[in-house]
């Protein structure tokens, strides 16, 4: 033997591609019977939507609801039409926010004539720094509308008695408390029957989605960029600067015009930001400490002392706060070469090589939205004070009715704790230490939760409510989906998944080649690819 063959051999670099071994594994992680199961969960969850949907209204229609208003002084067609309106703003933020920034990478002028609505947001949005501006006025709108529409359609036990009825048909105490008194069956309105359907939408024809004549440009593009002006989320940019001193980031890269101009102006809002935070934080914990919030009222929620709500009410904000988090850590770390992460963080490399393999992404992404919905409803109630018409139990540290009633009961001082606190600086830290973010194991018992609920089917009505959105508003595929310039949504998810190692489903024709994967597996990866061009 010579000496050339003794010499070891150079151990194999990881294969850049899957093997076919890979690949069909890949496919094999779905089985049929999984398969057969999602497509049927779109009847039987459309039709669960329905129920939802009859339910609350009916529990409105019956007065039996819990708006932060006195139920006696308006009329219940009034509360539906408010309840309605909320759950179409929420669906119109949605939507505009995946427009929005997947198109930022989009020459807008050529569609100047052929598609004006989306032109005229775009112009306005991708101005300067006005994504970041929109993005975060976005978020507070959000979550107020969330707030609003969870305590118009909840009930309120005092009204309805024991057990929830609707004619003859008479509930028992734990379906009632669980259905209707803690809001099971409007969390599946606000997330099945509106945020999903408009994100599915907008993130297949994102400027058909602006061309659809529901006002996005007046309800949602102009009230996100006045919100954030007024500066009550304005403390999120500090941190962000300073988070990124303490990681000695470089940013004389960042693009100049996309900077925010950090004027005088500029830090007396974020003055204002961080003040109102104090504030609302300091009348949210008083609320608790006193039993006046909605923590300590109505069945399963009436015997909690109240050190309990406050350990209560931080563990949804700290729950909210990872979820927000983990999306942004998870799509800041798409990138990172796998051995890398490997090596310095074994359990980022669990997290993100359970995230992007099969059809996982997808399943996080509906997921998580359920989360952060469950969330938004928990914390509606919690942080509100209960009463109406400023009236409240105990003391009120000698504060207006007015501020009571239209700060505190309609939950406005809980959404800017909430927005700031538990979303908008959890974001910031996860995309400044995505690692650190993503290297622990409760992310991963957090990813194995929000998958298992996307494949109960539960939110499944989202999907026969897109496709019919695209058929009555007789919407078109993008005029750049076919552009070889223009990176397919399809060939971004291949890059993703091939930047971490993984297996890749098998291509089929086309110059730039589309995925083998049926429209449910993969049109809501979109949102994973825009944000990651945003991030």
């Amino acid at each position: 033997m010579s000496t050339e063959e003794k010499v070891a051999a150079p151990e194999p670099e990881e294969a850049p591609f899957p093997t076919k071994k890979e690949e069909e594994m890949e496919q094999a992680q779905e089985s049929a019977c999984m398969i057969y199961y999602r497509k049927a969960s779109y009847w039987w969850a459309t039709g669960l939507l329905i129920f939802a949907l009859c339910v609350v209204l009916y529990g409105i229609g019956k007065r039996w609801n819990n708006p932060p208003w006195n139920v006696d002084d308006s009329h219940a067609a009034v509360d539906i039409i408010v309840f309605l309106f909320n759950l179409y703003w929420i669906a119109l933020l949605e939507g505009c926010q995946i427009s929005i920034v997947g198109l930022q990478a989009i020459d807008m002028e050529q569609y100047k004539d052929s598609h004006p609505l989306a032109y005229r947001s775009c112009k306005l949005c991708h101005r300067g720094a006005n994504v970041e501006r929109f993005l975060v006025g976005r978020q507070f709108l959000l979550l107020f509308n969330g707030f609003l529409a969870s305590r118009t359609g909840s009930g309120k036990a005092s009204a309805y008695g024991d057990d929830f009825y609707m004619g003859d048909w008479e509930w028992n105490e734990e379906a009632t408390q669980f259905f209707y008194g803690n809001s099971a069956l409007l969390l599946i309105i606000i997330v099945a029957g509106f945020q999903l359907p408009s994100q599915l939408v907008a993130a297949r024809k994102m400027l058909g989605f602006f061309e659809l004549p529901i006002a996005q440009f007046y309800l949602v593009v102009i009230p996100c960029m006045v919100v954030e002006s007024i500066g009550l989320t304005h403390a999120s940019y500090p941190l962000k600067d300073l988070l990124a001193w303490i990681a000695r980031i470089d940013r004389s890269e960042e693009d100049p015009e996309k900077k925010m101009n950090k004027n005088a102006w500029h830090w007396i809002r974020v003055c204002i930001s961080i003040a109102a935070v104090i504030f609302s934080g300091t009348f949210i914990i008083k609320g608790l400490a006193l039993g006046q919030t909605g923590a300590t009222v109505g069945a399963g929620w009436r015997k909690l002392p109240s050190w309990a709500a406050i350990i209560l009410a931080l563990f949804f904000i700290f729950i909210m706060a990872c979820a927000e988090g983990l999306q942004v850590a998870a799509l800041a770390l798409a990138k990172t070469p796998l051995s890398e992460l490997k090596i310095k963080a074994p359990g980022a490399y669990r997290n993100m090589e359970l995230l992007v393999g099969g059809r996982n992404m997808q399943a996080f992404l509906v997921g998580r939205q359920f989360i952060l919905a469950l969330q938004m409803v928990l914390l509606a109630k919690v942080t509100s004070y209960r009463g109406d018409n400023g009236h409240i139990d105990g003391d009120d540290w000698g504060m207006p009715r007015w501020f009571n009633e239209w700060l505190l009961q309609t939950g406005f001082l809980g959404a800017i704790l909430v927005v700031n606190v538990g979303q908008l600086m959890s974001q910031v830290t996860a995309s400044i230490f995505p690692i650190g973010f993503i290297d622990n194991y409760l992310m991963t018992i957090l990813l194995y939760i929000m998958m298992a609920i996307e494949a109960s089917g539960i939110v499944n009505a989202c999907w026969p409510l897109s496709w019919a959105i695209e058929y009555v508003g007789n919407m078109e595929a993008d005029p750049f989906d076919d552009d070889e310039n223009v990176k397919s949504i399809e060939q971004n998810i291949l890059d993703r998944k091939k930047s971490m190692g993984l297996a890749v489903p098998k291509t089929t024709g086309g110059a730039s080649g589309t995925t083998a994967v049926s429209d449910g597996d993969k049109e809501y990866q979109v949102e994973y690819s825009y944000k990651v061009s945003y991030i």
